[in-house]
């Protein structure tokens, strides 16, 4: 049976380009694009300590989604651990992004990130979902990815916002990181767009007073 609700929620539905940039750096982060029938849905999920950027992701994402935030519990090794999701309506967007982003079924760093990771919100939201603080640097956790994936993403950072960056090797993976002297720079880049609650994964000081609203 047709839910008439979600079949307007579709119709009505374009994907605007802040929503576009914000799933970009979810796509390098934690999030899942699924094809359902014809078309694609997005999935995204997060443990339960960062619920905060999981209301922030649902309320962007209000005009295509039809449930609420689900927690669960869910065992990793071994241990159950806390975690929040929820999902969106199919929509043909998702289905070009899936394209992009997949191949074989497994999640990649597109050929052309360089003409895709271009928007200061995007990097934004892929530190908050996978940015660490590490000492007096910054790392985003890319152990999803291939080695020449995270090159490539370091290149791009380089080219597409002046930032330099390198990689290192964590449980037997390629990260990236920003040393101290590229963090005054990289949070003059994407500051406006941390949410409060996320400012803790930049080394201190940094200046803490946005620039224009989130």
């Amino acid at each position: 049976m047709v839910n008439v609700r979600h079949r307007d929620k579709k119709l009505l539905f374009n994907l605007s380009d802040r929503q576009r940039n914000i799933l970009i750096g979810s796509l390098l982060g934690d999030a899942n694009i699924n094809l359902k029938g014809k078309e694609c849905r997005v999935f995204f999920k997060h443990s339960v300590n960062q619920a905060e950027l999981l209301k922030w992701k649902r309320k962007e994402f209000e005009g295509i989604t039809g449930m609420p935030i689900n927690r669960f519990e869910q065992r990793v090794k071994g241990k159950k651990y806390g975690f929040v999701q929820f999902v969106t309506l199919t929509h043909p967007a998702f289905t070009v992004l899936h394209k992009v982003f997949y191949r074989d079924g497994k999640k990649i760093v597109p050929k052309n990130v360089d003409r895709i990771l271009i928007s200061p919100i995007s990097l934004a939201t892929w530190i908050m979902d996978d940015g660490a603080k590490d000492n007096a640097g910054l790392t985003i956790q890319t152990h999803s990815f291939k080695n020449d994936e995270v090159g490539l993403l370091i290149r791009v950072l380089r080219d597409n916002f002046d930032l330099i960056a390198t990689s290192r090797k964590n449980k037997g993976k390629s990260i990236i990181y920003f040393p101290q002297a590229e963090i005054k720079k990289l949070w003059e880049i994407v500051g406006s767009h941390i949410l409060p609650e996320y400012r803790y994964k930049f080394p201190a000081p940094v200046e803490t007073v946005r620039r224009a609203p989130i």
